[in-house]
């Protein structure tokens, strides 16, 4: 599963680039996808078929839960809860994504990132 979380930070560095460029829209679908692949790490891969995008927002929420993982704040929750219809938004909508959404994203991805990085290292021996 180690390739879900190179995948994540390669979807993450690319957001970064384009966020700071000014595409929000389009670094927001990356920070998405970023996040995906950092969920898909926490609740494995479905028992048959693709994930639904809904489905594994709610499942990996319930799963830092019950593994007691790390704590939500519930900023953290709506942001989670809200990531794909946003990022839904941001690719087939005609809008512009603010600057501080996806700041808000962006934080979102770098924490997640820290505690599974921190988790995988500890893990390592």
């Amino acid at each position: 599963m180690k390739g879900y979380f190179d995948k994540a930070k390669r979807h993450f560095k690319a957001a970064l680039l384009l966020c700071s460029n000014g595409y929000n829209n389009d670094a927001l679908s990356r920070l998405y996808y970023s996040f995906r692949s950092l969920a898909v790490l926490i609740v494995g891969r479905p028992e048959k078929g693709k994930w639904r995008h809904s489905a594994l927002m709610r499942k990996v929420v319930m799963e830092i839960d019950r593994l007691r993982l790390f704590s939500l704040s519930r900023e953290e929750r709506k942001l989670i809860k809200d990531f794909a219809s946003v990022r839904e938004d941001a690719d087939y909508e005609l809008v512009d994504i603010p600057k501080e959404v996806v700041e808000s994203y962006i934080k979102l991805v770098e924490r997640f990132m820290k505690e599974l990085g921190s988790a995988k290292d500890n893990n390592a021996d």
